[in-house]
């Protein structure tokens, strides 16, 4: 088969990666026995020190992709990397010839298993550092010094991205807690290298070239969080997510200066909101994945005491109130009860949405995705106990009822009960149908916020395919796409998983996520952004799709994923929430497979030094004996005491030292198993077929004809789904069918809208699908269209440049448009929508999105009977011309009305009205000013109303 024609994979030689990921070699003492994985077959070899590192840009070989287009990829903002690739690394604790200096590489090491005299070692019989290899590479350690202070040599032979950190990698057990003493020295290794990360990333002031024309802006006393070696800013998700995973524990006052860095109010004053970063199509309400701050928010409080607590609770509280409410009025569709916007996280357009909206990205502000719905859910839950708290019982209501509608709809609009998934969206409203694409986050997410059954959840954590290094962000991958959200690990996604796996007891998903959280953090001397899906490197040579296009050293989310995995998971500290009193919970969950392999040197693990309610805690697991046999087990606490005395309940604050002992005894039957993708040479297996197209939709007899082409993958691979008004009319048509014929629906009363979706027969991978196409009747007479000739307007000139006549410069609060009388021929949905140009910046950066209120009025009595948000994001060029989405509006047959937009209100905003953005100068709407001005060249009514 041509190149052209099949995708770019690196595991068609990834044959060669046998169980290397699964086991972790010596480094897990035993666990290449375990069988958690299926490996693909070892029928050929790979040198695991080849792989190419990155072109000096850092941003991989794919030359085709604007330098503009890498920023939001990862966590807003603009252009490249803060960072160049070149600049030096921060030094490392001490040098490479420390061991001498130490006394050789078991210098102080206790024995046979007595405590070393003034820290907390576990019982247990000496300390493993064996080997961590996969096809990267083999990754070494040294253990020097003290064993109340150890020093981490760690060596690698993998290919390090831009050769960096130093290799060897030094890092030192800080003189203060917490710290974790597992007599797994890798383990604990890698805890230390994410506690010297986080303080790598701990900075007195950030920068970005798209504020402050470059020039640092200083944060709060106390500093703040930056994003990662190559991401120098405070990014709203990033920051989220990442104190949420545990950096809330490590540093209260940077995580809440970071967190209430996000949190701006307008220009004018006043309504204070979470801030939506950067992004596609000039960030909000394209994007409106903001609300994931609460994630953050949430878990801060927990960490927080007293007057801090209470402060950022009201804080919290102001700011969420405003976001929802706002969020409600222009991104809520009380259609189907979900909100609007982008992926979180996932938010590179092309990367896990169909190519066909990465430049007419109004789709994807139309599209409805599981994450960015989560993330609502937690927001609202976050503002009604913080209502209640405060007090405030109407709101506490308010929003729990809002939450409680939206969990709902979440699980009836996008569970896949024949897949045991959520589906990760719907792709545009002409389309509603949930596409058959899986997204690791969101799944998580679902699960952790009880968005399913305890049964569908357990199942869902059990069904994500996952392959030997770990699990994938998306699912199926996508051909022909560089490598970054598609064909890639995250760390902190899989940190993620690793907690809904123990939330559901599924040991099986929690082991492999664990290893791969330690081989890509040991491969690579950091805890790196992103790694390669197969081969789990850090830059995989493959042409065009080479990648992953950016990545980071000391990523934020990914030196959090470890401490997640070390504090949330392994010793599950859980502090209580809002509106309890502050208290801290245990909740802890290993697997017996890590007990008899990383754990085999030791009968207990102790995370020391805890700073906790004003003391500190030493807490202990005392581990059950290894179980020899195969397989898997959950293992949970049992008994719980403090200082002697049986804990019930959350551990209250007190000064002093304690410590907390937990027993773990077995958990209950597990609930799950692994979906491994065992043979991911079968490309088919682990990628989608390229995304169909509709070509032609003809009309006969009243009966409609849908005609359709793959986008390139070889028919007889291929069988055929027809999807119409979101529902699937035909299916398992053969991959030879070129049309089907919908004997259902009359063409000359309805105006339905088809798209088509592709599977692959041999693995079932469903294709993105198909651009909608609708029937509006013959010669389209079902669409009513107002040329600007005929629309009256106040604000703006008209214009003839562009390529067509327009309204030029509009959308001041002041400026309004309206259009000619009409009457309505039918009785039902029609769609209003606007022609538009927006010129102001790129398609996937900027904080110009245009947000327009538009409403029709009656004639007769001037009264509104519908109305919404029209959003008219960049198009990258004045001279393109797009459609905005659609504002849903009933009217009756016989009735005459008029369209009216802008106007004075006070959600037609987006991101520029905002003081965080008055140092924005990357673009419009920054230092010059609130910008809300586009192109209007026509209005239209679409009637989707059946015939009278």
């Amino acid at each position: 088969m041509p190149r052209s024609r099949r995708p770019s994979l690196p595991a068609r030689r990834a044959a060669a990666l046998c169980m290397a990921f699964a086991g972790l070699c010596g480094a897990l003492s035993g666990c290449a026995e375990t069988e958690d994985v299926a490996a693909p077959d070892a029928r050929h070899t790979v040198d695991a020190t080849t792989d190419a590192r990155p072109t000096p840009d850092a941003r991989g070989p794919d030359a085709a992709l604007p330098d503009a287009r890498v920023r939001d990829a990862s966590g807003g903002g603009d252009g490249q990397p803060d960072a160049e690739p070149g600049d030096a690394e921060p030094a490392d604790d001490f040098g490479p010839d420390a061991e001498a200096d130490a006394g050789g590489a078991d210098a102080g090491l206790p024995d046979g298993g007595g405590p070393a005299p003034d820290c907390r070692w576990p019982q247990g019989r000496g300390e493993d550092r064996g080997t961590v290899t996969g096809p990267p590479g083999q990754a070494t350690l040294q253990v020097l010094g003290d064993p109340c202070a150890r020093q981490f040599v760690m060596s690698t032979t993998a290919a390090r991205r831009d050769d960096l950190p130093a290799n060897p990698r030094n890092v030192a057990e800080s003189a203060a807690g917490p710290h974790l003493r597992s007599r797994n020295a890798w383990f604990d290794a890698l805890y230390t290298l994410a506690r010297v990360e986080a303080a790598e990333n701990g900075v007195d002031s950030i920068r970005d070239f798209a504020f402050n024309d470059g020039n640092a802006v200083r944060c709060p006393p106390g500093g703040c969080f930056e994003t990662g070696r190559k991401w120098n800013y405070v990014w709203t998700r990033d920051t989220a997510y990442s104190m949420d995973l545990g950096l809330a524990a490590l540093d209260p006052t940077r995580a809440r200066n970071s967190l209430e860095f996000k949190l701006s109010e307008r220009r004018s004053g006043g309504d204070l909101q979470i801030v939506q970063d950067t992004g596609t199509g000039g960030s909000y309400p394209v994007s409106s994945d903001r609300v994931v701050w609460s994630l953050g928010a949430r878990t801060l409080l927990g960490w927080l005491r007293g007057a801090e607590r209470t402060g950022f609770a009201s804080l919290a509280l102001e700011a969420l109130r405003n976001t929802l409410e706002h969020d409600r009025a222009v991104v809520f569709d009380a259609e189907d009860g979900l909100y609007r916007g982008e992926q979180s996280f996932l938010d590179w357009r092309e990367q896990s949405y169909p190519a066909w909206v990465a430049e007419d990205v109004g789709h994807i502000g139309m599209s409805k995705a599981l994450g960015t719905n989560v993330g609502h859910l937690s927001a609202l839950r976050l503002a009604a106990e913080l209502a209640g708290a405060a007090g405030d019982a109407d709101a506490a209501g308010r929003y729990a009822g809002w939450a409680e509608a939206l969990r709902v709809a979440i699980r009836d609009r996008l569970w896949q009960p024949d897949r045991d998934q959520l589906a990760a969206f719907t792709t545009t409203t002409l389309d509603p149908s949930p596409a058959l694409q899986f997204d690791t986050l969101g799944t998580a997410l679902a699960v952790l916020h009880g968005v399913l059954s305890p049964a569908e959840a357990a199942a869902a954590v059990a069904a994500l395919p996952q392959v030997a290094a770990g699990p994938s962000a998306i699912w199926p991958q996508q051909q022909q796409t560089p490598i970054y959200h598609n064909r890639a690990q995250w760390p902190f996604v899989t940190a993620y998983l690793a907690r809904a796996a123990a939330a559901v007891n599924n040991p099986e998903v929690l082991t492999h996520a664990a290893q791969a959280l330690l081989r890509g953090a040991a491969l690579n001397l950091s805890h790196m952004e992103n790694l390669e899906l197969v081969t789990g490197a850090a830059f995989f040579e493959d042409g065009a799709f080479s990648g992953p296009v950016v990545n980071s050293q000391r990523q934020l989310w990914s030196v959090a994923a470890y401490v997640s995995l070390v504090h949330q998971v392994v010793f599950g500290l859980r502090p209580e929430g809002p509106g309890q009193a502050e208290g801290l919970r245990f909740a802890p969950y290993l697997t017996t497979a890590l007990r008899r392999t990383w754990f085999a040197q030791t009968d207990e693990l102790v995370l020391a030094d805890v700073a906790w309610g004003g003391g500190t805690l030493d807490v202990v697991l005392v581990l059950p004996a290894a179980d020899e046999g195969p397989g898997d087990a959950g293992l949970v606490a049992g008994t719980v005491s403090v200082d002697g005395a049986e804990l019930a309940g959350a551990l209250a604050p007190a000064p002093g030292h304690r410590e907390v002992r937990i027993n773990l005894v077995p958990a209950p039957a597990a609930s799950g198993a692994l979906t491994p993708v065992a043979d991911t040479a079968a490309w088919r297996t682990v990628y989608a077929p390229r995304v169909p197209r509709i070509t032609a939709l003809n009309e006969a007899g009243g009966r409609l004809t849908v005609q359709f082409a793959s986008g390139g993958d070889d028919a007889a691979d291929l069988s055929w789904e027809v999807l119409r008004d979101g529902a699937v009319v035909a299916h398992d048509l053969p991959g030879a069918t070129a049309q089907w014929r919908d004997d259902a629906t009359d063409a000359g009363t309805r105006s339905p809208c088809y798209t088509v979706r592709a599977r692959f027969v041999v693995s079932g991978n469903v294709s993105q699908h198909a651009p909608p196409m609708c029937y509006w009747g013959a010669d389209n007479g079902r669409i009513v269209t107002f040329g600007v000739d005929t629309l009256q307007h106040t604000g703006g000139q008209r214009a003839e440049d562009h390529g067509r006549p327009h309204i030029a410069g509009w959308g001041d609060p002041e400026h309004r448009i309206t259009g000619p009388e009409f009457v309505a021929s039918r009785t039902g949905l029609h769609l209003i929508q606007a022609t538009y140009g927006n010129g102001a910046g790129a398609s996937n950066t900027g904080i110009t999105c245009g947000v327009q209120r538009a409403v029709v009025q009656r004639v007769t009595d001037g009264m509104e009977v519908g109305g919404g948000y029209l959003v008219l994001p960049h198009a990258g060029s004045w001279d393109r011309w797009l459609g905005s989405n659609f504002v849903p509006v009933q009217l009756t047959a016989g009735e005459r009305y008029r369209v009216v937009v802008g106007g004075p209100d006070v959600r037609a905003v987006n991101m520029s009205a905002f003081e965080h953005f008055a140092t924005y100068t990357g673009g419009e709407g920054g230092r010059s000013g609130t910008f809300n001005r586009v192109n209007i060249a026509d209005l239209k009514v679409l009637s989707r109303a059946p015939s009278p």
